[in-house]
């Protein structure tokens, strides 16, 4: 092997182990990427995998909105009859009114 194939073998090494921690990071299987983009153009399946949606960001947000429908849910039910009375005017509205 000569000095450029082993720079080619090694660059691509990096790019398969930089695809395997992008891909880690948004939720998709690690091995599976790598393996692809070892197989292939490792710098496509990079471009590629920054395309794709995050997952793991997805999954996030659907935990965190359905514990705020949660809350919200049940700050509804804990109102009693007598509500606060909110003036027509605030303390930011001054400004603008005088």
């Amino acid at each position: 092997m000569n000095t450029i194939e082993i720079q080619q073998l090694i660059w691509a090494f990096i790019f398969c182990i930089v695809t395997f921690q992008s891909a880690r990071k948004m939720g998709y299987s690690g091995l599976l990427w790598s393996f692809a983009s070892i197989l292939y153009i490792p710098l496509a399946f990079i471009y590629l995998l920054a395309t794709l949606p995050n997952r793991q960001l997805d999954k996030k947000r659907k935990t965190e909105m359905f514990l705020l429908q949660e809350q919200l849910a049940r700050r509804r039910y804990s109102y009693s009859s007598k509500s606060v009375i909110i003036p027509e005017h605030t303390i930011s509205d001054e400004r603008t009114i005088n």
